[in-house]
């Protein structure tokens, strides 16, 4: 995830060669620190990008050319980590990620660092479970708040996670004395208790050792009130022994892998497209985007022989209307497949709008990032021809609109930071730092027999 795109990994079917040096590059930094892309983690929208491009999730066990993955650096204090091997990286996986939405966290707090549980927001995790799907969030693990007699973990304080883990389920009867610590005298350890029952079961990635208990195998039970909840994220996979097609063709562009999406708001009609050209003789049977707001509707409209620079010419294949209450990422079934011939030119168009204070807007939504993560530097790569927006009735090449786009991107990034970290000061570097990407729509396509 967080080291850039190389040759080896330019494949028909999956990533153009014309994206190749995208994305990160921890070179420079791995002067001073080995190995720091495996320190990072990987932030929660970064893994739905990686999911929704393709790759993964690989079995940990898959073997490539006969070996394992990991490999072991004595060295290092990472230990174990993932070769650069483009085999492993493209590697057969047993599922497609059909959606991912981004949900509001139970750990809601005012401007005055108060704290309250955001009913809503518990609900929404819940009901993604009862439909079946996964759950991600984060906590903060390094604290003391854990009752290895219940396996239950509660945290009260500050709204700072360093962990992701799995919610596979819940208990709204779990009791909240589940919680309760003492000390050494057998005294109540102040604030150990929530305010009331209920809890999510995780699945966690650590063994029975883990805080000195068994865990059963990593999982435990996080209160509702925990404070330390962070980011939840929703999964829906597609099993490829439930598919009609189990190993698609990607047409795409953005490839970055970032966890940040700028957008802008427009009172006309305002329009985004993706040019392709068919690799191969293919079938386009899906697409799949982007939302950078809830309640979202979304009109795709998709051409084959398009004209240069007119992503709407040619012929209109089909049209249609999809309604999205979360943001997040959306595969989209099409009415149809339509054949393709290698060479032949086609387009993805999608017009994005939503009720906002003063009516209607239309929303253009663009994946950026900066220099961070420890020295790391980042590219974003958009080439003439492969994305356009459409406002004030004529088309524009994306590519001439990145210097407005990263001061767009710049400006969105400083108050992200100022929201979210009020009380540190933080300095976001200036908008010829920041990497942009196309615009996030994707194409899916079978191979011809």
């Amino acid at each position: 995830m967080f080291h850039g795109i190389t040759g080896d990994d330019a494949v028909k079917g999956k990533v153009r060669a014309s994206q190749v040096g995208e994305g990160f590059d921890p070179s420079e930094a791995e002067k001073s620190k080995k190995n720091v892309a495996y320190f990072i983690g990987g932030p929660f929208v970064h893994t739905a990008n990686l999911f929704g491009t393709g790759f993964g999730p690989v079995d940990e066990s898959v073997e490539v050319n006969g070996e394992y993955p990991y490999a072991y650096d004595d060295e290092s204090s990472v230990g174990w980590y993932l070769p650069l091997n483009a085999e492993y990286r493209s590697a057969p996986t047993d599922a497609l990620l059909r959606s991912s939405r981004v949900l509001a966290s139970p750990a809601s707090f005012d401007e005055d660092g108060n704290y309250s549980l955001n009913e809503d927001a518990l609900k929404a995790v819940k009901s993604e479970l009862y439909q079946g799907h996964g759950v991600s969030l984060a906590l903060k693990t390094a604290h003391n708040g854990f009752n290895a007699k219940y396996r239950a973990v509660y945290y009260e304080g500050e709204n700072v996670s360093d962990h992701a883990v799995t919610v596979v389920g819940y208990d709204d009867n779990f009791p909240k004395e589940n919680f309760t610590r003492k000390n050494s005298s057998g005294t109540e350890i102040k604030g150990s208790t929530p305010p009331a029952d209920g809890a999510f079961i995780i699945k966690n990635s650590w063994g029975l050792s883990s805080h000195d208990g068994d865990i059963d195998d990593g999982y435990f039970y996080l209160s509702y009130y925990d404070q330390s909840i962070n980011s939840p994220l929703s999964f829906v996979f597609d099993s490829k022994k439930a598919v009609k097609h189990a190993a698609p063709n990607y047409d795409q562009y953005d490839l970055m892998m970032t966890e940040w999406y700028g957008s802008t708001d427009y009172d006309n009609e305002t329009k985004m497209a993706n040019v392709f050209d068919a690799e191969e003789d293919e079938s386009l049977y899906q697409i799949a985007y982007r939302t950078s707001a809830d309640d979202t509707e979304v009109t795709y409209e998709i051409y084959k022989d398009v004209k240069d620079g007119d992503p709407a010419s040619g012929t209109l294949l089909e049209t249609g209307v999809n309604s999205h209450a979360l943001t997040g990422f959306y595969k989209i079934d099409l009415k149809d497949e339509y054949a393709l011939k290698k060479g032949e030119k086609y387009s993805v168009v999608l017009t994005m709008k939503r009720d906002a204070d003063g009516g209607e807007v239309y929303t253009e939504v663009f994946p950026y990032s900066t220099e961070f993560y420890d020295g790391m530097t980042v590219t974003g790569i958009v080439n003439q021809g492969e994305s356009y927006l459409y406002t004030d009735g004529k088309w524009s090449d994306m590519s001439s609109l990145k210097d407005s786009l990263a001061e767009r991107a710049y400006q969105q990034c400083v108050r992200i930071l100022a929201s979210d970290y009020p009380d540190v000061e933080i300095e976001v570097q200036g908008k010829d730092k920041m990497a942009l990407d196309n615009y996030p729509i994707k194409a899916i396509l079978a191979p011809a027999a």
